[in-house]
């Protein structure tokens, strides 16, 4: 059966990306694509990384899509997603794909769920039990603002403890509420994102397409360049 494939970049994004790429597809009825193992990449910010898992995912077999995912720590999403979609273009790839950046880090997804993540003990891949967020912490203002989630974490965690990627990610993944994250205030564009890719990749298989997610207006006729 066909798969879509999902790319990361960072340390302990595999699981808990695919949890919420998983999740979100059966929340908004999208039943179409089954999720492989998550892929890493390097340098996901640059041509040649693109064009190499790109290139990867092209020669699995299976492949019927293809996201991918990493964070955008100081620049505008707005900005470099649509180059790295074009980067995507160039490939010609035989099926859809879709470029999401988290600003500033995946953990950000989080922070409009704290309240409902605080207070839980976590449990990691490896079957180790930890202290999660101290209960009754909570978290305002802009999600995007904060610059240094994890350490915003490990701030809120017990004393002597912090916030590690492969052992917390997963299960504060698990907790993450989409429909906090739909009604924060301020909004959290990049999940909005993240979301209309998921929705995108499902239509264009649908359509048997090789679109590419954002996708960029071609400029008018009228267009003087």
């Amino acid at each position: 059966m066909a798969r879509a494939y999902l790319v990361v970049e960072g340390q302990g994004d595999e699981a808990a990306a695919l949890n919420l790429v998983h999740r979100l597809s059966l929340e908004l009825g999208l039943h179409d694509l089954r999720w492989a193992p998550p892929l890493r990449g390097k340098n996901l910010h640059q041509e040649r990384g693109i064009q190499k898992v790109g290139e990867l995912v092209r020669s699995k077999r299976d492949a019927a899509a293809l996201l991918i995912l990493r964070d955008e720590d100081d620049g505008c999403p707005k900005t470099f997603a649509p180059r790295e979609a074009a980067w995507l273009r160039r490939l010609n790839l035989p099926f859809p794909s879709a470029v999401v950046l988290a600003h500033r880090e995946f953990e950000s997804f989080f922070l409009p769920c704290i309240a409902r993540i605080a207070g839980k003990a976590i449990m990691s891949p490896q079957g180790i039990k930890r202290d999660g967020i101290r209960a009754n912490t909570v978290f305002s203002g802009d999600p995007q603002s904060v610059r240094g989630v994890k350490e915003w974490l490990s701030k809120h965690m017990p004393p002597g403890q912090s916030y590690k990627p492969t052992l917390d990610q997963l299960a504060m993944a698990r907790l993450v509420d989409f429909q906090l994250i739909r009604s924060s205030q301020p909004p959290l564009p990049c999940f909005g994102s993240f979301e209309r890719a998921i929705r995108f990749l499902h239509q264009q298989v649908r359509d048997q397409t090789n679109a590419v997610y954002p996708v960029v207006p071609l400029p008018s006729s009228t267009d003087p360049r």
